[in-house]
């Protein structure tokens, strides 16, 4: 499986997201810093609360809608919202005028649209790859995401103090060439055969809509299973950041190396191995079974931040940031693949909402990991770790078996039908 061999609309949202999330990250993640500055830190965890709260209502009212009006028009529509947010924020932010508050505004506009725009295009994917080609295709997404964020952060810490104005055009260019791109050159994928017509009368609203999503016992496993896997990831930069800042500290070579310098360490790792070995890992690994390399996988990233929980150790340390990297692009693609495989035809949209959902959840999770460790002992935290890694991986075991048994099942039905 090569690039070009891919359908023309997921080459294209590989690329046009590839430079949407560069000049994204060159910017969003700077910006609690920005208003943390103007207003303080108590409001503006506040106003990220609210933020984080609308993108989560958005994103479920998006997947509801995409499965109805379609994929591009509701991409269409998010990407205007973007070109415009990011329009007045570059005014309020010009050498001309600055406002705060207007910028805010813009910020939860820009970021509404990312949440009416993300379940869509996941869906697109689907609606348009085989079973055979997603492994690539989310593979080529994971790194080619990652070397996005790692060249935005780049850019952002360079240039967003003092050039902010400059990067607000930067990213409008980007969204409006985007806009155009997904006006001319993307089809609709969502055809008059994938919406069951009794299926959209029957349900009425979009809390119903919903609550058949919630029934879906398989799915809801997959979603446990990535809010628990996924809260380790997000206590990363929050428990084990904090407790190396506290705890760390050593010299390598008469080099002084403070747990600050060795979380970036561990962060620098990460980014490497991601970039250098993600393609190659994958094109080996798609040689193997799903299941026994999401096992495997799992298991792996688990044990690694067990250790990064509660050593101090720089050579544990360096190799646990080491393994759970491997851990994480074995299991990351795979995630994807299953994803696409459990997801009803008629409603895949909202099925991806609700997995979008999952993050917001863990994010919540990794935050309270942090007040937790406050209370007991870097071991007790590391088996917390272990725990929630084989939680996360057994829930992942059992949604793959409810989805080979129904399966099964529909096969026998069809042969009995014949």
């Amino acid at each position: 499986m090569k690039f070009r061999d891919l359908h023309s609309t997921i080459k294209l949202r590989l690329i046009t997201d590839f430079f949407t999330d560069i000049t994204q990250m060159s910017i969003l993640p700077f910006m609690a810093i920005y208003f943390s500055t103007h207003v303080g830190a108590g409001m503006t965890g506040i106003l990220l609360m609210i933020n984080i709260s609308i993108s989560i209502v958005v994103g479920l009212y998006s997947g509801f809608l995409s499965d109805r009006i379609g994929r591009k028009k509701m991409m269409v529509i998010a990407q205007v919202i973007q070109v415009i947010a990011l329009s007045v924020m570059a005014s309020v932010n010009s050498p001309w005028f600055t406002s705060v508050w207007i910028t805010y505004l813009m910020f939860v506009f820009s970021n509404t649209s990312s949440s009416l725009i993300g379940p869509a295009a996941n869906a697109m994917i689907i609606d348009i790859s085989t079973e055979k080609e997603r492994p690539f295709i989310y593979g080529l997404g994971y790194w080619t995401g990652n070397i996005s964020i790692a060249l935005g952060a780049a850019i952002g810490g360079l240039l967003f103090e003092d050039y902010k104005f400059f990067l607000f055009l930067l990213f409008l260019i980007v969204s409006g060439i985007t806009l155009l791109l997904i006006i001319f050159f993307i089809d609709e994928t969502l055809t008059k055969t994938t919406v069951d017509s009794k299926i959209v009368q029957k349900e009425l609203g979009i809390i119903n809509h919903y609550i058949a999503v919630i029934k879906d016992r398989g799915f809801m496993l997959f979603v446990l299973a990535t809010i628990f896997t996924m809260s380790l990831e997000f206590q990363l930069d929050k428990y084990v950041a904090v407790r190396l800042k506290n705890e760390f500290h050593t010299y390598f070579f008469s080099i002084e190396i403070t747990g600050i310098k060795m979380f970036g360490l561990i962060m620098l790792i990460n980014t490497i191995t991601i970039v250098c070995t993600t393609l190659y890992l994958s094109k080996w690994l798609s040689k193997y079974n799903s299941k026994v390399v999401l096992t495997i996988g799992l298991s792996i990233y688990a044990c690694s931040f067990s250790i990064l929980a509660f050593s101090n150790s720089f050579s544990l340390l360096v190799l646990s940031a080491l393994l759970f990297t491997l851990g994480e692009l074995m299991y990351s693609p795979v995630r994807q693949t299953i994803l696409a495989g459990i997801v009803h035809e008629q409603a895949r949209a909202s099925y991806m909402a609700v997995d979008n959902l999952s993050y917001n959840v863990a994010m919540l999770l990794g935050s309270f990991g942090l007040t937790l460790g406050a209370f007991i002992p870097s071991k007790a935290m590391a088996i917390v770790y272990f725990g929630l890694g084989i939680i996360g991986l057994l829930c992942y075991r059992y949604s793959i078996s409810i989805k080979e048994r129904k399966s099964i099942e529909q096969n026998k039905s069809l042969y009995n039908t014949h």
